[in-house]
This record gives structure tokens, C-alpha cells and sequence, in this order.
């Protein structure tokens, strides 16, 4: 008898142990995400391309009529160098007068929520997350060379708004859309000149300021074709890509020369 009350008691405890925790314990959400394209093939008629993310966000809230969460997409590339020159005008002549190298920073960083940043969540959350430009900008600073950062920052700033300007960087506030009060899409393009590598997408789901859920997927951009073959001569064998790019440049030379002087 004992033990069949035991048995009946064991749900119930769990139950009130469930309520108990408090509205952290039931803010736990299941996403699930989904891309259009896992491969990108840059072929020499690349000139971009466009993924969209579907993904669908559950919980005990949503399924009761809550409201839908916030949702942040963030897309990042592979690290690459970036050089930034500052130019002095000498003598009538703008030159480069100091270059600063950063490494670590993605190539490719895409942004895009169904609110702005500030309106979903705290600086602090979103920085310890790396979300946003600035949480970018600290991974050029720690990249960067070792010298004051109050001094480097301009480098800095200056950087990712030539990454903008080549739209390697772009943040979308409202690009997210719900289709319904689980679904929701995402959509980001890729420039022409969009580095070649692995790429991760992380989705992070909010409410009232506090993190539900992440989820992470990747896809990756690689050449195809003689493309391939020219980009994979140039990085694994540079020196023999090197004399072969000579010789192809004074073969086309001699050939035009010869060109002009029968005409």
C-alpha cells in the first residue's frame, strides 16, 4: 500500500517541483532550423546568391497562445586579415602614412532580426552572445595589434565600414518574418565577392530580454570548376601559380604585339 502511494505521489511532487522553479524553468524553447542550401558553388559567372533559414520555435508558452519570441539570425564567414592604411597628403601627394593589420574578424558577417538589437535585449546579454557590430569590433581589437585601443579603434570602425560598403557586412532590424506564431524565415545574400570557406549560422530565440533558445547550423561557399582548379593552384602550390601566371602574361604580350604589327 505504501508503495502504491508513493508511486502516485512521485508525478505530483514533480509537478509542483515544475511550477516551483519559477518562469525561468518554462522559458526553455525547442528550435528547429532548416536552410534552403547546405552548398554554394562560385562558378566564373558568380554573381551572388541568396539563402533563406526556415525555422519553427515550441514551447509551452507559444503552444498556449503566447506571444511569438524574438528571433536574431547571425551569419558569420571564415576569419580572414583585414588591412586598414590611414592616408597623409605629403607634398600635394596622398600616401599611405600608417596600416594596421587585424586577423580573427569574419569575413562575412550578416545580422538580421525581427526587431532591432537594442529592442530585443541588454548590451551586456547580447555582447557575452557576440551579437551586433560592436561585439565584431572587439574581435577586430583583440586581432589587432597589441597598442592602445583608444588609438586602434578608428582603424577599427573605419574597417567594418569598408566591409559595409562591400556589403560583407549588413544587418537587416526587421528581416525576420513569422508565418504563423511557430514559423519563421530569414532570408541573407551573399555578394559576388563573398569569401570562399565554411559559414555558421546561429539563431537565437528572446523574450522579455532573456535567451530561450540558440540553435546553430553551417553551409559552406566553395569554387567549382576551372575556378576550383586556378584556386587551388594559387593556395597549395603560390610559387608554380606565380610562374605560370608570368608566363601566360608574356604569352598573351608577344601575342598581341604580333597582332598589332600584322594589322
Amino acid at each position: 500500500m505504501r508503495a502504491r502511494l508513493r508511486r502516485l505521489a512521485a508525478p505530483l511532487f514533480g509537478l509542483v517541483g515544475l511550477f516551483a522553479a519559477g518562469p525561468a524553468e518554462l522559458r526553455a524553447e525547442e528550435v528547429e532550423i532548416d536552410l534552403t542550401s547546405y552548398h554554394v558553388a562560385v562558378k566564373y559567372d558568380f554573381s551572388g546568391a541568396t539563402i533563406t533559414l526556415f525555422g519553427a520555435a515550441v514551447s509551452e508558452i507559444s503552444r498556449n497562445g503566447g506571444v511569438a519570441p524574438d528571433v536574431v539570425v547571425a551569419v558569420r564567414g571564415p576569419a580572414r586579415t583585414t588591412r586598414v592604411h590611414r592616408k597623409e597628403r605629403i607634398a600635394g601627394i596622398w600616401i599611405n602614412a600608417e596600416t594596421k593589420s587585424f586577423e580573427g574578424a569574419p569575413g562575412y558577417y550578416a545580422l538580421v532580426s525581427s526587431r532591432p538589437l537594442q529592442e530585443i535585449a541588454s548590451a551586456d546579454l547580447l555582447k557575452r552572445l557576440g551579437l551586433g557590430f560592436e561585439s565584431v569590433a572587439g574581435q577586430f581589437l583583440a586581432g589587432g595589434p597589441k597598442a592602445d585601443a583608444g588609438a586602434t579603434r578608428p582603424f577599427v570602425d573605419a574597417a567594418i565600414g569598408l566591409l559595409r560598403e562591400k556589403t560583407l557586412y549588413r544587418a537587416h532590424p526587421r528581416g525576420v518574418r513569422f508565418l504563423g506564431r511557430h514559423l519563421f524565415r530569414a532570408t541573407f545574400s551573399l555578394p559576388a565577392n563573398v569569401p570562399i570557406g565554411p559559414y555558421e549560422a546561429d539563431v537565437f530565440l528572446f523574450r522579455d530580454g532573456l535567451l530561450l533558445g540558440q540553435r546553430t547550423t553551417s553551409f559552406d561557399i566553395a569554387k567549382e570548376g576551372v575556378e576550383r582548379s586556378i584556386f587551388s593552384l594559387a593556395h597549395d602550390r603560390p610559387f608554380l601559380y606565380g610562374v605560370l601566371s608570368v608566363l601566360l602574361a608574356i604569352a598573351a604580350g608577344l601575342g598581341a604585339s604580333a597582332l598589332f604589327r600584322q594589322t
